[in-house]
């Protein structure tokens, strides 16, 4: 009976001590693990990434100016092309009858015109003769003026001479009825009586040619007036008939204007048809290279609101540039001349360096997203690059040189509570919330390594960070120096990536 209790005894103290051990097992802590990486020196660039299209530095398209069938293509894609060279010809049969046209217009023009230059010829030579008839008419009304005057001057002579006789009459006269009475008292001799008659009767008869003078003088003052008012006539016939000769020249010069305006029209539209004919030629503007053919021959053009596209050039192919859209957030990083490194699906292995030429001002919005357009300028060397290609675009904004090179990784990594050495709970809750200190760029951030003296536990580093390419940022300074191993993601969880990372476990 004894031995069966014992028995039972023993058989219950296994029972409780493999349910010991089994507890124990089942809740013992397991060591943790974590991947670390190396803090190390190297370069460092800071860059904004985008991607843009490869186009030409300089690209045209040539169009036409006119409508019509095209002839003749003397280049396809591809083909090199000298400036002013002919790439295709329209059909010039109607702009060639249109100049013909036009220089008919103006040969007519040209002769109404040197026919309009004749007759003001004529014209002039008619004033020039009236101005001449107008001089002669003057010169008779002078004459005439001169002749009146002369007139009146002897009318004048003639009335005084007249009066002088009458005088010299009655004087005799008297002389005469004087010595008739004497004679009656025998006083004078009877030939002295006679004497005074004859003085008498030749006074009456000097009055009565003084008389006759004065009447002749007459006339002649009435002719001389007589000729004044003709010459006058003559000379406002003569004014007259230069107004005429004036006005016809006038209408002549007015004719040559008109004639010189019609033959100006005529060849302007000369000039008009000669530019049409030359632009069925179409010609290259620039030196460069063929990049599109839109025409076939026998295709008609049309040209009625605007130039149909023929053909696109490029300049020079050497020289591309990236057309690349930058966010309104990175913006302000990128200046003119920063250097660029760019890769294109063709060559993903082979990186293009370029320099920004260019940041335009002019905003894009997309779903209020806003962009800016960036030129990125490149050497197309071997003429690798070609219009179109997708680039993606590194815009370098800042760079260092062997600077102490952290691995992001070990900015994202955050470890539990309970693997940070030291502290309470309650104290590493505030150091989590007191982990960065400021933001971007300078900032003071915590990293974790693998303590020393307790693999179990992490101990908390601060350090204050420069730029970042992305992959590594820069240590401005802290408590962490080159060869430190930091951690950058705990053994069970997803690695976050890193610089050359090493598994530890402990």
């Amino acid at each position: 009976m004894k031995k069966k209790l014992w028995l039972w005894v023993g058989v219950v103290v296994c029972l409780i001590a493999g349910g010991v051990w089994w507890y124990r097992t089942a809740h013992a802590k397991t060591p943790p693990s974590y991947e670390t990486s190396e803090v190390t020196r190297g370069d460092v660039m800071a860059k904004v990434t985008s991607t843009g299209t490869l186009q030409a530095v300089t690209k045209v398209t040539v169009g036409s100016q006119v409508s019509g069938i095209i002839e003749t293509i003397l280049v396809d894609f591809n083909s090199r092309v000298r400036k002013n060279q002919v790439l295709a010809q329209i059909d010039p049969s109607l702009f060639a009858a249109q100049l013909n046209q036009a220089q008919a217009s103006l040969n007519n023009a040209e002769a109404g015109y040197n026919n309009a230059q004749a007759n003001t010829g004529n014209a002039l030579a008619n004033v020039r003769a009236a101005d001449a008839g107008i001089a002669t008419a003057a010169a008779r009304v002078e004459t005439a003026h001169a002749a009146e005057a002369n007139a009146r001057a002897a009318l004048d002579t003639a009335k005084a001479n007249l009066a002088r006789a009458q005088a010299e009459m009655v004087n005799a006269k008297r002389n005469f009825d004087r010595f008739e009475s004497l004679l009656k008292k025998d006083l004078v001799a009877k030939s002295e009586r006679d004497q005074a008659q004859t003085q008498h009767l030749v006074a009456i008869a000097s009055t009565d040619s003084a008389e006759a003078q004065v009447e002749a003088q007459r006339a002649n003052y009435r002719s001389a007036q007589s000729q004044v008012v003709a010459a006058r006539a003559d000379h406002e016939a003569a004014r007259i008939k230069r107004e005429s000769a004036v006005a016809l020249q006038e209408a002549a010069q007015a004719q040559v204007a008109s004639a010189r305006a019609q033959m100006s029209q005529a060849r302007a539209n000369v000039e008009s048809a000669e530019v049409n004919v030359s632009r069925t030629t179409i010609r290259s503007p620039i030196d460069g290279i063929v990049l599109a053919r839109n025409i076939s021959v026998g295709q008609t053009v049309a040209a009625q609101f605007q130039a149909p596209d023929l053909f696109t050039l490029a300049e020079n192919l050497d020289q591309m540039q990236v057309e690349t859209a930058v966010d309104e957030a990175d913006i302000g990083k990128i200046k003119v001349n920063s250097k660029a490194i760019f890769t294109v699906d063709a060559y993903p292995n082979e990186d293009f360096d370029g320099t920004v030429i260019s940041i335009r001002q002019s905003p894009t919005t997309v779903q209020n997203v806003v962009t800016y357009q960036v030129i990125v300028r490149c050497v197309n060397k071997g003429l690798k690059l070609k219009p179109g290609m997708t680039a993606t675009v590194n815009i370098q904004v800042d760079s260092r040189k062997d600077a102490l090179l952290l691995p992001n990784a070990a900015l994202r990594f955050k470890p539990p509570d309970d693997d940070k050495g030291g502290g309470s709970k309650k104290e590493g809750a505030k150091k989590e919330l007191g982990k960065k200190e400021g933001a971007g760029k300078n900032r003071r951030v915590s990293v974790w390594m693998i303590s020393a003296a307790d693999p179990g536990k992490l101990d908390e580093k601060k350090v204050q960070l420069g730029i970042t390419d992305g992959t590594n940022t820069e240590i401005v300074k802290g408590e962490v120096k080159e060869g430190d191993d930091v951690v950058t993601s705990s053994g069970d969880g997803e690695k976050s990536g890193g610089n050359r990372p090493r598994m530890r476990f402990f």
